[in-house]
């Protein structure tokens, strides 16, 4: 499966969290609108490795992971160092397309990825301008709640104390506007909070259950007869 763009309308954030939903593995590959191509190796969701290369092609030259790092003349030890240090360059490209591939590399089952999605999400989502946060966070009424394994995310996602101070407000009670108000922080710093644990998984959509009041009366008047039946 395929998902490509531009990113004028999709920014990191939204494409980390599409990739990240699904723990895919696969490349994004990212064309700068004036020159170059960053090729970004993802495994379980999360950034293995970052790439630069001069062509398109040249990524899918190479369907093995061992045989990229070769070709780039590294080695596994210095992968982490070498990604860190082209995250930044990545990361302020803000025109171009955009595009990931799964299932095309192949990776040895004992690499593993040393940098969370999470904690890039939470990083990027604090760099949002007030139209984009706007998409997800437009009415100050939405509720929201945790998510199930919210802990084991916020932990990889790196919070800061402000943003750990919203996150212990999120109770599937307090609107958006109550949060502001509690905290007495700038709208935007919150609606950022919030956009950033959207994306990373740690809080959902409040949904309040729906009474299933005409079941319920059903049952009732069907035991009723029940019992008129065996009465008579």
């Amino acid at each position: 499966m395929a998902i490509a763009g531009d990113l004028s309308v999709f920014n990191f954030v939204d494409i980390f969290q599409i990739i990240k939903k699904d723990k895919k593995d696969g490349i994004l590959v990212i064309e700068k609108k004036d020159d170059g191509v960053f090729a970004i190796y993802f495994k379980e969701g999360d950034i293995l490795y970052i790439r630069e290369v001069k062509k398109v092609f040249y990524v899918y030259l190479d369907i093995d992971f061992e045989t990229v790092l070769k070709k780039d003349n590294i080695t596994r030890e210095q992968m982490y160092q070498i990604t860190v240090s082209r995250l930044p360059n990545l990361l302020a490209i803000k025109e171009g397309r955009f595009s990931f591939t799964t299932g095309f590399i192949k990776y040895p089952p004992d690499i593993k990825s040393q940098i969370p999605t999470e904690k890039l999400i939470m990083y990027l989502s604090r760099q949002l301008s007030p139209e984009e946060v706007d998409r997800k966070i437009s009415d100050l009424g939405l509720i929201f709640e945790k998510s199930e394994n919210w802990e084991e995310i916020a932990k990889k996602a790196y919070l800061t104390d402000i943003e750990k101070r919203i996150l212990h407000l999120i109770d599937g009670k307090n609107k958006v506007a109550d949060i502001i108000e509690k905290l007495k922080l700038p709208e935007l710093a919150v609606k950022r909070a919030l956009y950033g644990f959207l994306a990373s998984g740690i809080i959902k959509r409040y949904k309040p259950e729906k009474r299933k009041i005409g079941f319920d009366l059903t049952k009732v008047l069907l035991k009723k007869i029940m019992d008129k039946i065996r009465g008579l």
